[in-house]
Formats: C-alpha cells, sequence, structure tokens
C-alpha cells in the first residue's frame, strides 16, 4: 500500500481537528441549548435521593424536599417536584437538579409550571424560541414533556400564517398553561382562538368553550367556589348560585381550605363543618397535599394577603387529627414573603 503524501495527513489533521470542534460546539448547545431554533429540547431524568411525596418549599436557594435540602443556582421562583427531579424557573429559563448542581434546560421565557396530577407530566408555555413577529415577541407554545423519560410529548404552535402584534394580543388575552386533566392538556391560547384540548396520546388538539370556567386539579388541590352559611359553615356553591369564598378541594373530595382564610381549618366537602387545626402559630398557608388526607402548609407568627413573613415553620395535618406536626426546622421570613412551595408558580399566586 502505498504511504500518503504530507498533503493528505495535513488534510486529514484538518478534519480531525475541525471534529472536535464541532464536538466542543455540540457540547457547549447541550449546556446552552439554542434558544432561537424552537427545536424541541429534552428534559435530564436523575435518581434523586428524596422522597418525591414529601412536603417541598423553597427560601431563596435553599430548597427543601421533606428531609433532603438542595441548593439551587441560580434561585428558584417557581418550581415542581417529580421522582426524577427538581424542574424550577430562574432567570427566564428552565433549570434541573436531582440533588447535584442545577442544569440549565432551556430558555422558555414563562413564569409558572404544571404538573400532573400523577406528576409524570410537565406542562409550561415556551414564549422564548422557535417564530417571532415583526417586533421581536415569540409566539407562545404550549409544551408537554414526560418528566419520566425527558422525551417532549407535544409541542403546539398555533397553526396561523400571519402573527400580528403578539405583545399586544398577550397583554389583553388570557395566556398560560392551564394545567391537566386525566388524558389531556390545556392551555389559553389567543393566537389559536381561545382554549386548547391538548390530548396526551398526540390526537389532534382543540378549541373548547366550556360553559363554565375549566376547573383542573393543581397541588394545593381542585379550585372549588364555596358559599358560607348564616351559621359559619362554608360549604360548595351550587351550580348558578353565588359564591362567598374561593377555595381548594382535597384529592379524596371530601375536605375544603379556604383559599382566603389564613387559619388552620378545613370544612367538610358535604356539609361544611368546620374542622379547627391547631397549627403551632396564628397563620397558616396551604401549600399542597401529600395525600388523600394529609395537607401541609406554613405556620408563621406573621402574614399577610402575599403569604408568610416572621417566624415560620412547614407542617403536615391530617383530617381527622387535631394538631399538625412539624416537618423542617423553623426559619425567620423577611417582610416581602421569600417562601415558595412546588406548585410551579410564584410566590402569592
Amino acid at each position: 500500500m502505498p504511504r500518503p503524501s504530507r498533503r493528505a495527513l495535513v488534510g486529514t489533521a484538518l478534519v480531525l481537528l475541525l471534529g472536535l470542534g464541532g464536538l466542543g460546539a455540540c457540547r457547549d448547545d447541550a449546556t446552552e441549548p439554542d434558544d432561537e431554533a424552537g427545536a424541541p429540547f429534552t428534559l435530564p431524568v436523575g435518581s434523586p435521593r428524596y422522597d418525591h411525596r414529601a412536603p417541598a418549599w423553597a427560601v431563596g436557594a435553599t430548597l427543601h424536599v421533606g428531609e433532603v435540602t438542595m441548593e439551587l443556582d441560580p434561585a428558584p421562583t417557581a418550581f415542581v417536584v417529580t421522582r426524577w427531579g427538581v424542574h424550577y424557573l430562574a432567570e427566564g429559563s428552565l433549570w434541573w437538579s436531582d440533588g447535584g448542581a442545577a442544569e440549565r434546560v432551556a430558555r422558555v421565557g414563562t413564569s409558572e409550571l404544571s404538573l400532573s396530577a400523577d406528576g409524570r407530566h410537565l406542562g409550561l408555555l415556551d414564549a422564548a424560541r422557535g417564530r417571532q413577529d415583526e417586533f421581536g415577541t415569540h409566539l407562545a407554545v404550549p409544551v408537554v414533556l414526560d418528566a419520566g423519560t425527558g422525551e417532549q410529548v407535544l409541542r403546539e404552535p398555533a397553526p396561523v400564517e400571519e402573527l400580528g402584534d403578539l405583545a399586544d394580543l398577550y397583554e389583553d388575552a388570557e395566556t398560560g398553561f392551564l394545567g391537566f386533566s386525566d388524558d389531556a392538556a390545556y392551555a389559553a391560547d389567543p393566537v389559536a382562538g381561545g382554549t386548547l384540548r391538548l390530548p396526551l396520546d398526540g390526537s389532534e388538539p382543540e378549541l373548547v368553550r366550556p360553559e363554565r370556567a375549566l376547573v383542573l386539579p393543581e397541588e394545593r388541590g381542585t379550585p372549588v367556589r364555596l358559599r358560607e352559611t348564616a351559621d359559619g359553615r362554608l360549604r360548595l356553591a351550587r351550580p348558578r348560585e353565588q359564591s362567598t369564598a374561593a377555595g381548594w378541594l382535597s384529592p379524596g373530595s371530601d375536605a375544603v381550605i379556604a383559599a382566603e382564610r389564613t387559619t388552620g381549618v378545613w370544612y367538610d366537602a358535604v356539609d361544611g363543618t368546620p374542622h379547627e387545626v391547631e397549627t403551632g402559630d396564628r397563620f397558616f398557608y396551604l401549600g399542597g397535599w401529600v395525600d388523600d388526607r394529609t395537607f401541609y402548609g406554613a405556620a408563621s407568627a406573621r402574614g399577610s394577603a402575599l403569604g408568610p413573613s416572621g417566624r415560620t415553620v412547614v407542617v403536615a395535618c391530617t383530617l381527622g387529627e387535631r394538631r399538625c406536626e412539624s416537618v423542617g426546622t423553623e426559619f425567620a421570613l423577611p417582610e416581602r414573603p421569600q417562601l415558595l412551595f412546588g406548585t410551579g408558580r410564584p410566590a402569592g399566586q
């Protein structure tokens, strides 16, 4: 076999160097995703040491999942917990951690996340990738990802040719990822023409025009309308009956907690009978439900409509029992609340 020429060897070396440079670029893209491409992104999948069913809360950069503590950089502005890791928002991007250093997944330009009731699917509006109008505003696209596999289940941009002034449209109309039912995701998309139902099996999306407000389960429970009776009970409002309060129905549908009240009281969902629970301090703010019978939240010395402040401890309370149990150690909050629960929403929402 003839020996290769010097020119050929130099050419081969250049090809190898260019190839190595391309590999380096791929690694950089994996770390800093190409946000303008609009291509589907995937989620990391880990094996965290925490119990994903435990109460979860964050104060600044410190996130607690039960007895496990994680330091996140950057600090979260909203988060959800799954059995495969914590997904959170910060600095306009989606981040992930299973206990180690946080990894940036993609720039998404949204402030809220949604997690399905079974903890499997993560939903959001991607408002930082893909098509833009003439003023540089991105089309907000509903996205659902499988937290167990990391794969993107659906990405549904509105099928329109002319985008118009998106910023003006989004300011005047309801826009957002609304949540999940058992078999579909829902998003308010004014470009598509209203509320979209997005089947998780990949079927065609459809516009829905519900006669009543769409009610979807959340971390705090299912939103419900309540009516206070003359004897101090708080029951579910009947159809077309004027409500006097709002609240959350438990996953087991047997208890209600009022949204506007900051006391440790739950109400029987059938007859509205109040049940006082000793939370350990003056104010109580619901965080969510561990299971059908156990809710958790923050018991604090001071509070306002924005949330707790002062001396605070996270407690878990069981329906039918009079006292709650502390989940973590006591901590102090400033007057401007910094406590986050794993609802996928910023503080105060």
